[in-house]
């Protein structure tokens, strides 16, 4: 029987649960040790992936190809629609300035190697990494996809650590926004969330009743996952094993062809013009119970099910919407719609947002979008992630990644990874936050949104957060879609499939169709016809 993928594959969209800000019984030196206030602390060498990431603003090769930094946008919105931003700064300061990278100048020295070389506390001027903007009750959802554009397309000081902030007061609903860009370099999603999400203010419950809670949702995190062990035949198991080997190995070395050209895509001949932005837009809240309902409604899928199965809804929705010809190509077996997922390689303790920089690989996942409605792109994104969850792919490609990134010249990077992140149509990731009240330097937050920027065509965010499940998309100017039609199509589609499990009990759940590729079946009756066989041709051996 081959070896199934680490845990870590159910984090392809779930991170850990991310580390509170210390309280005063735990000190911040015991979460993050290195808090050392020195410039003198010897440059830490970026890791392959950290190196690629950081290139794309110390390597003029990488500037010259107009390869722009891949970005993590946190929006943290506070109900007052005017808080104290000397409060924000300071909340920021105590808790960032511990974190070496947080206060580090990247450079890349003459063997294109990166290095991050720490600053002293006191010489990180948070006026110029928290600005602020009065919205004067006019700052809208323009302004805020305006916003994004620009911290895509603003070049990083080079003498400041690779992360910047806007506190854009009295926007136009009457709250105001805090919007943190921080470069991929420091780190990857699951170690910058952990970060992010320990500003907020720790919980006011603090006692023994906590640890319980806690220990009771481990328990019951360990019962789903009994349940949603992948459901695969020996058989499927077998070649899916296989297959992740070949993904790991020869795709990792020679990538396959390019998804086909859509509206969602860049065109090839604009990748090396320069991008004139980004629009965004996010769907409404979805009920997580509402969404956990449906999730039991189908035998053994999973949250990740759900949600993969409404993008691939989404996306072919939109395509008929637009008249898109990708459409046409995809649906006779000619086309094909995949995305890029992050996948966290930490273990153990490792998994805990202390650690930074990027101990994470990218993963591709192929949308069927070829349905027959909601319930069977549910069924065909289950079989898919089941066959994720016993592939080798991201060990093999974790270590080929990270002697390529790591070694290879600037030069010949700088080449090939433009083309190389727009193989897939898209690139989807998944977050965590909160389920009760938060709050951050005394404010309350009304809402959060988690998404990233990066050279590639279309990203699709998804983020829960005190009960609700929203989806983001940003599109590039670039590409002819339209993102709001996307938003409008991931919510038809949650609608659809709610709609077409409603006579369902949940304690009669449908039962998934049995999807054993051809190639398994193939695999089974050969081993069956040697079973049957080898019996009769050892008989007539021993006859002879």
């Amino acid at each position: 029987m081959p070896p199934e993928a680490p845990d870590c594959i159910d984090n392809m969209f779930v991170p850990e649960e991310p580390t509170r800000r210390p309280t005063s019984e735990q000190p911040q030196q015991q979460l993050l040790p290195r808090s050392d206030n020195q410039a003198s602390v010897v440059g830490q060498r970026a890791s392959g992936t950290s190196r690629l990431f950081a290139l794309c603003s110390t390597s003029e090769s990488f500037m010259e190809n107009k390869i722009r930094p891949s970005l993590i946008n946190a929006m943290i919105f506070l109900s007052d629609p005017k808080p104290d931003v000397d409060q924000i700064r300071q909340v920021l300061a105590d808790r960032l300035l511990c974190i070496p990278r947080f206060r580090s100048v990247v450079r890349m020295d003459d063997k294109s190697r990166v290095h991050f070389d720490p600053l002293a506390r006191d010489a990180v001027d948070f006026r110029e990494h928290i600005k602020l903007v009065d919205g004067r009750g006019k700052y809208g959802e323009e302004d805020i996809e305006a916003l994004v554009t620009d911290s895509f397309l603003t070049d990083w000081p080079s003498d400041r650590p690779l992360w910047r902030g806007t506190l854009v007061t009295n926007l136009a609903d009457g709250r105001s926004l805090l919007f943190i860009v921080i470069d991929h370099a420091i780190g990857d999603g699951v170690g910058l969330l952990a970060v992010l999400l320990s500003l907020f203010d720790d919980p006011a419950d603090t006692d023994g009743g906590a640890a319980a809670d806690k220990s009771e949702t481990k328990t019951e995190k360990l019962q789903q996952k009994r349940k949603t062990t992948p459901s695969l035949r020996w058989s499927h198991r077998i070649v899916a094993f296989l297959g992740g080997m070949y993904d790991g190995i020869i795709n990792t070395l020679v990538p396959p062809p390019c998804d086909n050209p859509s509206s969602i895509t860049i065109p090839k001949e604009q990748l090396e013009y320069p991008c004139p932005g980004k629009t965004l837009a996010q769907t409404r809240g979805f009920p997580i119970d509402e969404v956990k309902s449906i999730k039991n409604k189908l035998a053994g899928a999973t949250v990740n099910d759900i949600i993969l199965a409404l993008i691939a809804v989404a996306v072919r929705k939109s395509f008929e919407k637009t008249g898109d010809e990708a459409l046409d190509v995809i649906l006779k077996g000619k086309g094909k719609v995949r995305a890029d997922f992050p996948v966290n390689m930490r273990t153990g303790t490792a998994k805990g947002g202390a650690e930074l920089g990027n101990d994470s690989v990218l993963g591709t996942f192929r949308f069927p979008i070829k349905h027959s409605d909601p319930i069977d792109a549910v069924w065909q994104c289950k079989s898919r992630v089941d066959e994720i969850k016993v592939s080798p792919a991201f060990h093999l490609k974790k270590v080929l990644s990270d002697a390529i990134f790591g070694n290879a010249p600037d030069t010949v990077l700088s080449a090939e990874i433009l083309h190389a992140m727009n193989q897939s149509t898209c690139m989807v990731s998944n977050v965590i936050g909160p389920s009760q009240e938060a709050a951050l330097g005394g404010y309350d937050i009304s809402d959060l949104n988690f998404t990233t920027a990066y050279v590639g065509g279309l990203y699709f965010g998804v983020l829960t957060f005190k009960g609700n499940l929203r989806i983001s998309a940003i599109l590039d100017k670039r590409c002819s879609g339209d993102v709001e039609v996307i938003r409008d199509s991931l919510e038809e589609a949650y609608d659809d499939l709610r709609d077409a499990l409603k006579d369902v009990d949940e304690d009669c759940p449908l039962r998934q169709p049995d999807m054993t590729p051809l190639a398994a079946r193939i695999l089974e009756g050969v081993v069956y016809i040697a079973a049957v066989a080898l019996p009769v041709l050892v008989a007539m051996q021993f006859q002879k």
